[in-house]
């Protein structure tokens, strides 16, 4: 009796320290809100390290990093005139379609639930939430930051039989081929 006493109540402590833990971590939207405030200037101060990229890209290491995502980084895509700067975060990668669906859902949950501030701007999602599906290789929700032209994209993207889940923060008025 004493041993299952015992055992429930490390059982418990455990409980509430992992729920501690959970609750200590800063939420997706605040590091969210940390890039968007970069992108304004093309992410420079979040730039870390160069690493390679593919021809035509410059790419750093994002010193911003989401807490158990793949990889973050900054990409520049080279063009005539100037280079037009993304922030990306790999976010997660699995096999099975419905594993792709609810991690998806909970990241845009995360993302639109309330608001989101950056210098006193709200962001807000620029459509209905579609789920993604068998259907198509790459599926897209976007939020924009009103009353600027900074936009987030939540992607899935089957790469190599897995889906993979990207964030990706720009800013449209920094692109060179955007007109108003």
């Amino acid at each position: 009796m004493r041993s299952l006493i015992l055992l429930t109540l490390i059982v418990l402590i455990q409980q509430s320290l992992l729920a501690q833990k959970e609750n200590n971590q800063p939420s997706l939207r605040n590091f969210i809100q940390e890039i968007v405030n970069a992108a304004a200037d093309d992410f420079a101060e979040i730039r870390g390290s160069q690493i390679g990229g593919e021809p035509g890209t410059i790419q750093f290491l994002s010193t911003k990093e989401i807490p158990g995502s793949i990889e973050n980084k900054i990409v520049g895509y080279s063009g005539l005139k100037k280079t037009d700067w993304v922030w990306e975060c790999k976010m997660k990668s699995v096999e099975k379609i419905e594993d792709l669906q609810s991690h998806y859902k909970k990241i845009y949950k995360e993302l639109s639930k309330g608001s989101i501030k950056s210098n006193a701007k709200t962001y807000e999602p620029v459509s209905d939430y579609e789920h993604p599906s068998e259907m198509q290789r790459i599926w897209t929700n976007q939020f924009k930051v009103v009353t600027t032209k900074i936009m987030i994209d939540l992607v899935a993207e089957e790469q190599n039989y897995e889906w993979v889940i990207y964030l990706r923060v720009y800013n449209l008025e920094n692109l060179a081929g955007f007109s108003n």
